[in-house]
């Protein structure tokens, strides 16, 4: 599921830069309302896999065009001009690295080494970022920043030194697993088998508090997070993923996580993929693919050779057995169920685009995004609530872990100054 990339640009608001068509409907008055908080707002999104088509793909970030290698087709979420019409002051972008990949850290310092050069080549858009105060920094003057987190513990090869490099040459979060279990966390398809975090892997979790790094616990299994929350000094973060007690999916998090989270002042960032905001959507969608099966295993046969076909081919078959896809306002039902488990101060947003192969009804990027502040706005919720949702909350964790950071280095090294990483 993983696809693209977590970029941050440099750019003035100006209201008509994400003031998109009104939903059906809507209020007018009210809508206006949400455009000019979204403006004010500092807006984080946790996680967005557009580096990987930037490195596989030969994805053009500027032009919304792909290059000889893209094969699968699908329209992506994320570009430069959608940047400025999401209003987003810093986006993560994602350093996925699968379970499966042989050379995990070479993958990820390929992408490591993708966003440096899209910042580069845009350096008049983007600019990267990493720390909080550098986010704050970028919102005054009317700019954004690009973050960096890795999606898959694999990458750092067992060693805390290669975490400790990935931490210098940019990384602020890592997710412990995707979605295979390796030596020291257990992934959430695990679920129940109860392996955790080894101790080794508590380890990783300290070391991350030491540098302030985020510990992120999308994708891991329950007692993976518990384990995460009995060791981390420092807020936790689950970078891309929503709320079980709305839709049960073990991609989600628990109410008796949530309460957890709560107490250790970190954040659960709403995932925007249709499956894991609906469980219906997630029954119907794996119900079709069952009825489908012997076209699909067919297609496969016939163009096992074109992938591009294959692809054309499978979206058509979907496209003729379509499925109800639940509308944008299901993420704010995912908000709703954490303020109601656990307060207004843990929830962000992780929309995970160009990581989902679609998005929820009404929305076709991150040009979009206000419309969950719409949502929230129409919802009865304040502007302190909002800008909390859309940022505050992260960067308040995010200062906390940076301030952890600061000392458990200088409990280790006096004032600091043997083991200074550039932040």
């Amino acid at each position: 599921m993983k696809k693209i990339i977590c970029l941050l640009i440099l750019f003035v608001f100006t209201a008509p830069s994400f003031a998109q068509t009104m939903p059906p409907n809507a209020d007018k008055l009210l809508w206006e309302k949400a455009l000019k908080i979204h403006k004010k707002a500092i807006i984080i999104d946790g996680h967005n896999d557009i580096p990987s088509p930037m490195v596989d793909e030969d994805f053009d970030l500027a032009t919304n065009s792909i290059g000889k290698y893209h094969v699968d087709g699908d329209p992506f979420h994320t570009d430069l001009n959608r940047f400025k019409l999401s209003g987003i002051t810093g986006e993560f972008f994602s350093i996925y690295v699968s379970g499966t990949n042989k050379t995990p850290m070479l993958r990820a310092m390929e992408m490591i080494d993708a966003t440096y050069r899209e910042a580069e080549k845009h350096s008049s858009q983007m600019s990267m970022c990493f720390t909080s105060d550098e986010i704050r920094r970028a919102k005054k003057n009317g700019k954004t920043c690009a973050l960096m987190g890795i999606e898959g513990g694999y990458a750092i090869e067992n060693s805390l030194k290669a975490l400790r490099n990935f931490y210098r040459m940019g990384i602020r979060y890592m997710t412990l697993t995707h979605n295979v279990t390796h030596d020291w966390a257990e992934t959430h398809r695990d679920n129940g088998k109860g392996k955790g975090l080894t101790d080794f892997g508590k380890e990783v979790v300290k070391e991350m508090n030491r540098l302030g790094m985020l510990v992120d616990i999308s994708h891991v299994s329950d007692k993976t997070m518990n384990d995460v929350l009995d060791v981390s000094t420092a807020p936790i973060i689950a970078s891309h993923s929503s709320a079980r007690g709305v839709a049960n999916h073990t991609r989600n998090v628990p109410d008796d996580v949530l309460k957890r989270v709560a107490q250790n002042g970190g954040v659960i960032m709403i995932n925007f993929y249709p499956a894991f905001l609906d469980e219906n959507y997630n029954k119907a969608e794996n119900e079709r693919t069952e009825k489908l099966k012997p076209q699909i295993l067919a297609l496969q046969e016939k163009y096992k050779d074109d992938k591009q076909a294959l692809n054309e081919a499978e979206r058509k078959l979907f496209a003729e057995n379509p499925i109800d896809v639940p509308s944008y306002t299901r993420i704010v039902d995912h908000i709703d169920h954490i303020k109601k488990i656990a307060g207004i101060d843990i929830i962000g947003i992780g929309s995970d685009f160009d990581g989902v192969p679609l998005l929820p009804k009404g929305m076709n990027g991150m040009e979009d995004l206000v419309l969950v502040t719409y949502e929230m706005l129409r919802r009865g919720y304040t502007e302190t609530e909002i800008k909390k949702v859309l940022g505050e909350n992260f960067l308040r964790a995010f200062s906390k872990a940076e301030q952890v950071a600061r000392i458990n280095t200088r409990k280790i090294s006096g004032d600091g100054s043997l083991l200074k990483l550039k932040k």
